[in-house]
């Protein structure tokens, strides 16, 4: 597959589904050639204007609507070289027998060895985009909505609006398809048998006979393969604008959390494979008019009215079929409910592995996922039960058809020939698509209905409003007069549970969401070019006044303006996967000198030279790989880059030490940004008093405003504050004003301090030196932290197959639901074979009986198996397309053996009638045909009961063994593999195991037996046929494993592109408030764009590399059949008769079984790479140690003492050390304080501590043992930890603070007491059983930092790490809460890595590090008695004294 594309077709360019080419965000997309509309603003979401896409992008007003259309029906057209794919510029006899697709399959073919990649297929052609899709839908709904407005509208509708004229064409299809297999199989072909038993000697007649069935059977097989490909387009075309119009709704949402997140991974992942599906089985709603009117037609004309018994009988089977069908709807309702559920705890449970990991509590999110699973499991297990029952019903459906017409029609004195019974009998079969087609196609419908009501509720949420665009005061960036804002409630998840709310005694929205977190009566007004500082205690409400300037949270009343555009630097910094310069331009084009002026005022030249590759190394999902200080100066770096008016900067300095946010503060703020609006909410009180006004907020209002001096001078709370601020950062030591000021200007990030940029503009940025030239200098294989997600190559594994039987419960088991399966198989043989022994005894005065019941035994064994293939309920077009374009080929019994028995018209003389004396055993075989038949619906029952069984067991265990080793996965996976990719196994991949592979494998099972049975039945009766059947074989196999190499690529790499989407839409949502802030709408949406069309190419090529090889099979196998036939003809009279027509008949069945079964067999391979995708993470999985040498005792660690001996290490092994020799001696009960610049290898000391990185060298004891010898889930148990980025679950309260139930109430409510949260949790009612949101959103970050704070102090362990625990908390708390430490944890060994130095003031020991080291440490006092110590230089930049600079 190393061939390129040929130069002719132009490349993807700066998009990719692998992340080393991954689409950057700052660039549009781009093509060679250019279509589609543009956009007339930034941030413009919906178009005014929409070009009428249904067959293009932009239609000439000229031409009509499908000219471009139409052009398919030249025959022949030169071939395109756009390089998208061609089958719109195909000629007809192309388009009809799919030769357009023949070049990429020989290709995929050849190059079977080497994984398929992008540059290997097509582009994405116009008519099928998400562009043209997006818009045409995004208008009709509009229509819809201002026709019947928003509650009535019907998204229904919508979509049969949007597929119209595409249903009406494929109408007029299906119409051509039945007549063909009707003369086909059930005319044309008897026509050849009568000719065959007759004295005619008429050969053109024959040949003639024969050239209409060659015609029929052409018109059959590429009929059906247009319906299906016709259906697969409007599938893509509709799921690309679905997905489309799902994401820029949620652009205009508020925000999108916990519920609302979940129902859209729905949306893109089930919801979107549903519809496309519908699209496709919606054809078979369709046909049921058509094959009920020519079934009724020539029933009719068989029997006369007695042929509403029949029909009556279809109508009450379909009945029963229908309301199956609406149970199990139902059913799938409620399991994609508790699915939704599971996969947002999934999403949750990845998002924060990382905590989970150093709490040692994968068990019990384990078990809250398993119990989640057990319900949908339950569920699934209901519905596969009565699908099995459902599926009973289609194989007998149309001989108890038969029975009851034909035993109707004799006890009523009527006369009837066999002929005329076998000719019921055969239309009956062709009746078959009512009970097999139909309601699968209605389940498909109702399951695309629910994902339409989904839709619905997606598309009815409240959109974000953003304010008003000019200020009453022209001289104002923000006015704010008499406004109350509040935070919307949390949406329902889905109408059942809005249900339920209303049925109980539901609190008002205040007690759902916190009162205390909205804000009243607010007025604000700030000058352009003014810095406001907004400081308060934790909780006030900081946050949400800037949300509020956003717009972001509801405005009850008042007004709201803001003059300029805005940028915004969230508290909790908002990464996404890109390189470090993709989130710095964010969409912006590159200016070389801002760009860098940018880097040095925000600290990061120094990091970036540090980096693998500098600006161009690739930042994980969420920064994983920078550090808290790294992920928040980025973050700043965007805002700044974005040269906006208004700046809102929500506690930028949190996360970074002394140096760096003095640097960040006079640099960037004070220096860079002058002029500019900047609203500033802090904790770091030192720098308020540079601001030109401070607003102080407790309980959701200003209480005080006003400069640092008139503040100071009112005694009020600001006063106490600062107090309180000069008390803890008292300095003792005496600093040269010279040592501030040489700090103050060259420190910076985490640069060494021999390395220190020059001072460059009047804007402060440095001058070019050497370093900063090196960031210019890019190594492409540097940096890369995302792996490819692994593909693999050639034929599916057996140890992928092996892995299934095992779950299902080995190989007994497998081969007993194998057995179960052979013998409901066998006893739908012995009914059809006991009806034709009844029918048979209609004859008399029979030339030769014995031969005559041989040969129709015979011929009904064989065409039995037509009945077993259609007891499943097919779930995917190809496999529903192979079973229609097989069965249609032998769904007709046939008279064939007996001269004197030549007609199907009642009306025949040559008939022969049955008499009382050949009915007087009516009783007899009736009763024995209908035991059979009970017994066939009990086997069936059973089967499906025991195949439901081991098939949903086998994907729960499954789901069990992948849900085990995605969590024992080091860190490293979860850094190197976004979280969509992740999720997409636990999605998508598990659906397909959990609903259509069991489905799937059931068809195959009941194929394979009538294989098996009809072989054997042929050469029982044929002897010679064994030889024609190896040629047939070889044949046969030939063409599957050409197929099956495309259709499993294809597959595969369908599979892949779903995550990027998944990924995309994930991280979107997380940073909505920025995406909007920044006026990016308009880049996300064309790289969901990109996901979406590499998306939509994979499932077009997928499907249609399906028909490529169906319609060859269905052509090869009526050549087989036509060739058959003209040997009869020219060979007529040299042959019996009889054995020529018993010929024909089983190598139309023969034929016909064994195409079929190619194509089960490519669909469940097909289907079986999502269990080889679960398999690579049920074997392939890197897992962290698990086995352990050393079993301390059940009190260790009983001191706390803590020594590192050498200790290195590393996050990856191509990566440099982050720890270097580190060793120090931490005695028991020791407080201590770990300090040093951002990124200096203070979190690193936790990985290694907690063992999230295993050394590379060293070793680490507690209490003189060493805990890289001892269990991972002992060594977290025993130590507490707070992160540096808070975690809250959706859950309760209780639920937060003790997952597994070990604590009493009493004392969860001390621990919060003791962190100053216990009255704020009281008046929020329900107590501990509060709801926290999904990431704790109805908390603020400082009050999420308290209660991670509670939950260490309820664990009570020896060892307290605490991660920067108090970066977003107020200096007031800040003190009560160290006052809480130093006594609750007076026993215990305390480890506190801060930026905030008066945090460590109180403990006994220093450590400072620096670049992976240890730099000092000592005692607070000896370290500040030195005027040169690295913690005095630290303690003289944080001073209130610190001249400006």
């Amino acid at each position: 597959m190393a061939n390129s594309r040929e130069r002719s077709q132009p490349r993807l360019q700066r998009y990719s589904i692998y992340p080393d080419r991954q689409v950057h965000v700052n660039e549009g997309l781009q093509w060679d050639e250019e279509t589609g509309p543009t956009w007339t603003s930034e941030n413009e979401i919906n178009d005014t204007s929409y070009p009428y896409a249904d067959f293009t992008t932009t239609p000439d007003p000229y031409q009509g609507k499908y000219s471009k259309a139409l052009k398919v029906l030249k025959p022949f057209r030169p071939r395109s070289k756009d390089g998208k794919i061609p089958v719109h510029k195909s000629g007809f006899f192309s388009y009809l027998l799919m030769t357009w697709m023949s070049p990429l399959i020989w290709k995929v073919f050849r190059h079977r060895k080497e994984a398929l990649k992008e540059e290997d297929i097509w582009l994405c052609p116009d008519q099928e985009n998400a562009t043209t899709n997006t818009e045409r839908l995004t208008r009709i709904w509009d229509e819809e909505v201002k026709k019947h407005g928003l509650e009535k509208a019907s998204f229904l509708k919508v979509w049969l609006k949007f597929a119209r004229t595409r249903i009406i064409v494929t109408l007029l299809i299906i119409a051509v398809n039945a007549v063909s297999t009707f003369l086909e199989a059930g005319y044309l072909l008897n026509l050849i048998i009568q000719y065959l038993e007759s004295e005619e000697d008429d050969i053109l007649y024959g040949l003639g006979l024969v050239a209409c069935v060659a015609v029929c059977q052409v018109l059959r097989a590429t009929s059906f393969c247009v319906i299906i490909v016709f259906g697969v387009e409007t599938g893509v075309r509709f799921r690309a604008g679905f997905l489309g119009v799902a994401y820029e709704k949620m652009l205009r949402l508020k925000s999108v959390r916990g519920k609302q997140l979940s129902e859209l991974i729905t949306i893109f992942g089930a919801d979107a494979y549903r519809v496309n599906l519908n699209n496709v089985t919606f054809a078979y709603l369709l046909a049921l008019p058509i094959y009920v009117v020519i079934g009724a037609i020539y029933t009719y004309y068989l029997l006369g009215p007695w042929c509403f018994v029949a029909i009556g009988m279809f109508v009450f089977c379909y009945i029963i079929q229908a309301r199956l069908t609406s149970v199990v709807a139902y059913l799938r309702t409620k399991t994609l409910r508790f699915t939704d559920k599971r996969v947002r705890k999934m999403s949750e449970l990845i998002n924060s592995m990382k905590l989970i990991k150093m709490y040692a509590w994968e068990k019990p999110f384990r078990t809250a996922i398993q119990e989640i699973r057990k319900q949908e499991k339950k569920y699934l297990f209901l519905s596969a039960i009565l699908n099995s029952i459902s599926t009973a019903i289609i194989p007998v459906t149309p001989t108890l058809a038969s029975v009851a017409t034909i035993a109707a029609y004799r006890a009523a004195g009527n006369e009837l020939s066999a002929a005329t019974a076998f000719a019921v009998i055969g239309t009956l079969s062709f009746l078959r698509v009512i009970v097999s087609f139909i309601p699968f196609a209605t389940k498909s419908f109702g399951e695309a209905k629910v994902s339409f009501a989904r839709m619905k509720r997606h598309l009815a949420l409240k959109e974000y409003q953003p304010p008003t665009a000019g200020c009453k005061d022209p001289s104002h960036a923000v006015e704010i007069q008499d406004a109350t804002f509040i935070w919307d409630p949390p949406e329902a998840a889905d109408h059942g549970e809005k249900k339920e709310e209303k049925k109980k005694d539901v609190p008002t929205y205040q007690k759902q969401r916190r009162e205390t977190i909205h804000l009243q009566n607010v007025n604000f007004q700030t000058k352009k070019g003014q810095l406001i500082g907004i400081c308060g205690p934790v909780g006030c409400g900081k946050s949400a006044f800037l949300s509020s300037i956003m717009g972001r949270i509801s405005m009850l009343s008042g007004h709201l303006a803001v003059d300029g555009s805005v940028a915004y630097a969230a508290q909790q910094a908002w990464i996404f996967n890109g390189t470090v310069r993709e989130n710095i331009l964010f969409g912006k084009a590159y200016d070389q000198e801002r760009y860098q002026n940018v880097l040095f005022v925000c600290g990061l030249q120094p990091d970036l030279l540090l980096l693998a590759n500098g600006d161009e190394t690739e930042i994980g999902d969420r920064g994983t790989n920078l550090s808290g200080g790294q992920k928040q100066r980025v973050s700043l770096a965007r805002a700044v880059y974005s040269d906006s008016d208004i700046y809102l900067l929500d506690d930028v300095l949190s996360a970074v030490d002394v140096h760096v946010g003095r640097h960040l503060f006079h640099k960037c703020i004070k220096k860079f940004l002058k002029g500019k609006s900047i609203i500033f909410t802090t904790h770091q009180l030192q720098y308020l008093k540079h601001c030109d006004q401070i607003l102080v907020m407790e309980k959701g209002d200003f209480v005080e405003k006003g400069k640092h001096e008139e503040l100071l001078s009112l005694n009020g709370y600001y006063s106490s504050m600062m107090k309180q601020f000069h008390q803890a950062t008292d300095n003792p030591s005496k600093t040269s004003a010279e040592d501030v000021k040489f700090h103050d200007d060259g420190d910076q990030g985490s640069i060494p301090q021999e390395v220190k940029p020059a001072n460059g503009d009047k804007n402060g940025a440095p001058a070019k030196t050497p370093e900063v030239a090196k960031l210019q200098q890019h190594d492409a294989t540097k940096g890369k932290l995302t792996q490819a997600e692994e593909m693999e190559v050639g034929e599916i594994a057996w140890g992928t197959y092996y892995s299934y039987i095992s779950a299902m419960g080995g190989i007994c088991i497998a081969m007993f639901v194998i057995l179960i399966n052979i013998i409901t198989s066998v006893s739908v043989v012995f009914s059809d074979w006991w009806l034709s022994i009844w029918i048979n005894t209609f004859y008399v005065n029979s030339g030769n009986p014995d031969q005559l019941n041989s040969s129709w035994q015979s011929s009904t064994t064989l065409s039995s198996w037509q009945s077993s293939t259609s007891n499943s309920s097919w779930q995917s077009s190809t496999t529903l397309s192979s079973w229609h374009s097989s069965t249609t080929n032998s769904s007709w019994p046939v008279n064939t053996t007996n001269k004197e028995i030549t007609s199907f018209s009642p009306t025949s003389t040559d008939s022969l009638l049955v008499t009382p004396e050949a009915s007087s055993g009516l009783d007899f075989y009736l009763t024995v045909y209908v035991s059979s038949m009970g017994l066939i619906v009990l086997l069936m029952i059973c089967k499906g009961f025991i195949g439901a069984t081991y098939y949903v067991r086998a994907a729960c265990r499954l789901h069990d063994k992948v849900l085990t080793n995605v969590m024992r996965a080091p860190m490293r996976f979860f850094d190197a593999n976004p979280p969509g990719r992740i999720l997409n196994r636990f999605s998508k991949d598990l659906d397909e195991a959990d609903v259509y592979l069991p489905q799937l494998q059931d068809t195959f099972f009941q194929v394979g037996n009538s294989v098996v049975i009809s072989l054997i039945s042929a050469i029982v009766v044929l002897p010679w046929i064994a030889i024609a059947v190896v040629p047939v074989s070889i044949f046969f196999y030939v063409f599957k494993f050409v197929s099956s190499v495309s259709v499993r690529q294809f597959k595969r790499l369908e599979n892949i592109t779903r995550s990027p989407l998944l990924s995309h839409v994930s991280t979107s949502a997380q940073g909505l408030s920025t995406i909007v802030t920044f006026k990016q709408q308009r880049n996300s949406i064309q790289s969901i764009r990109a996901y979406t069309d590499i998306s939509t190419v994979a499932t077009f090529l997928m499907e249609t590399s399906m028909r490529w090889i169906g319609v060859r099979l269905d052509l090869a196998s009526a050549c087989i059949t036509l060739t058959t036939a003209l040997a009869l003809i020219l060979t007529k009279g040299s042959t019996d008769a009889a054995q020529a027509a018993l010929a024909l008949t089983l190598c139309v069945r023969v034929v016909s079984i064994m195409q079929f079964l190619i194509r089960i067999l490519n669909e469940v391979e097909t289907r079986f790479t999502s269990i080889e995708r679960l398999h690579q993470y049920e074997k392939k999985l890197e897992s962290e140690n698990q086995s352990f040498i050393d079993t301390p005792a059940d009190s260790w660690p009983n001191e706390g003492r803590i020594v590192f001996s050498n200790v290195q290490m590393k996050y990856r092994a191509d990566m440099e050390p982050v720890l270097n020799e580190i060793k120090f001696d931490i005695h028991p009960r020791q407080k201590v304080g770990i300090v040093g610049r951002t990124g200096a290898g203070k979190s690193s000391l936790a990985a290694a501590l907690f063992r999230l990185n295993e050394l590379s060298g060293g070793h680490i004891y507690i209490d003189g043992v060493d805990v890289g010898k001892v269990s991972l889930e002992l060594l977290r148990s025993k130590i507490s930890t707070i992160p540096q980025d808070p975690v809250l679950f959706a859950g309760t309260m209780r639920y937060n603070l003790d997952p597994f139930a070990k604590y009493t109430d009493d004392a969860m409510w001390k621990a919060l007491e003791a962190v100053h949260m216990k009255e704020k949790v009281k008046e929020l009612g329900n107590d501990l059983d509060y709801m926290i949101e999904e990431n704790g959103e109805n908390f603020s970050v400082g009050e999420r930092q308290l209660i991670c704070l509670a939950r260490a102090i309820l664990r009570r362990n020896k060892i307290l790490l605490l991660d920067e625990a108090t970066a977003s908390i107020d200096t007031a708390t800040d003190s009560m809460i160290q006052q809480t430490i130093r006594e609750s944890f007076a026993e215990c060994t305390v480890l506190t890595i801060a930026h905030r130095l008066n945090t460590v003031l109180h403990c006994d020991v220093i450590i400072i590090m620096e670049a992976g080291r240890v730099m000092e440490m000592g005692s607070p006092q000896d370290l500040l008695s030195d005027p040169r110590s690295y913690f005095n230089t630290m303690m003289s930049a944080q001073t209130v004294k610190t001249p400006s600079t």
